[in-house]
């Protein structure tokens, strides 16, 4: 674990959290299961407050295309509405993350070297692209890798679908310090029956199989916030189905809703990027040490679509 971190974790035993911390220490803690980030797992009023002070210790490493930033436009967004979601991200052709903040936010670096616009062969498909993450995962900066695809697992075949899960694997095992987390691909308006939704199972069944964490970014977009089902409808990433626009729709039923406030959101909807954003605390939260089930007693200034407290391994 990196020295900054372990000098962290000193500050909040001093602080009172000894019953936390002890959970804290490794990044492997959740090994034995998977954790499964998706559509239920929006409500951020229920992490106590603790784990959400924890998550802001911890450093990402984070690539990506046009795709996945609606991760970091939709986190940008929720600090923008509730300052104790304190993220900074550094997005650069050099490998680096952000200075410390006092109090504390989370850190993020958004690239790999020498490239901001991350595509499988910039990371994970091919040595060149490997050498690159594994020149990152050297430096020890970080607790997390994550890389988003962007529209490959539309026409992605079985055998280059297991040779991702496989090299992230890789990955783990060689940088055992590390956690790498897994994502699905974003929705094409194909359907169940697509193959998207056959790639995207493909990886769901590995990664709850094998105990990884899975980012389900197609689940997200599967759902409005009342858990309205539009996969089979044709939904696309745009949140767009047969009927009209799911987002739209529903914004325009919740008017005020912090999950509609506006934001610049890459082929997408604002509400998509603002669900993604709640998802992605959550699963940092969950990466911290807490195990998902606990309420907070306090209150986060937050609304969400999801309890995400009944996790389980399933398929959809």
């Amino acid at each position: 674990m990196r020295a900054s971190f372990r000098r962290k974790m000193k500050i909040f035993l001093v602080t009172g959290c000894l019953v936390f911390v002890l959970t804290q220490m490794n990044v492997n803690a959740f090994a034995d299961s998977p954790v499964i980030i998706d559509h239920t797992c929006t409500d951020l009023s229920r992490i106590p407050d603790t784990w959400l002070e924890q998550a802001k210790l911890l450093t990402l490493h984070y690539a990506h295309t046009s795709h996945g930033s609606q991760i970091t436009s939709g986190i940008a967004c929720l600090e923008s509405q509730h300052t104790e979601y304190s993220v900074v991200v550094r997005s650069g052709a050099t490998e680096g993350l952000p200075p410390e903040e006092d109090p504390s936010a989370l850190r993020v670096y958004d690239g790999n070297p020498p490239e901001t616009y991350i595509e499988p062969n910039d990371y994970w498909y091919g040595t060149a692209g490997q050498d690159r993450t594994k020149a990152v995962a050297d430096t020890g900066n970080y607790d997390f890798s994550m890389w988003s695809w962007c529209g490959q697992v539309s026409t992605a075949g079985e055998s280059y679908i297991q040779d991702y899960l496989e090299t992230m694997a890789q990955f783990e095992t060689g940088y055992p310090d590390m956690r790498f987390i897994y994502m699905t691909g974003h929705l094409d308006g194909s359907g169940s029956s697509g193959n998207l939704h056959i790639r995207n199972e493909q990886i769901r069944t590995y990664c709850i199989a094998n105990n990884k964490i899975l980012f389900d970014f197609a689940d997200i977009e599967r759902y409005d916030p009342d858990g309205t089902d539009y996969l089979d409808l044709g939904a696309t990433d745009n949140c767009d189905y047969s009927g009209g626009n799911w987002a739209i729709e529903w914004c325009n039923a919740n008017p005020g809703s912090d999950l509609c406030v506006s934001c610049s959101c890459a082929h997408s909807q604002p509400l998509n990027c603002n669900l993604k954003a709640r998802a992605f605390w959550w699963m940092m939260a969950r990466l911290a040490g807490w195990d998902g089930t606990e309420e907070s007693s306090g209150d986060n200034g937050e609304e969400g679509g999801g309890g995400c407290f009944a996790e389980t391994a399933r398929l959809r």
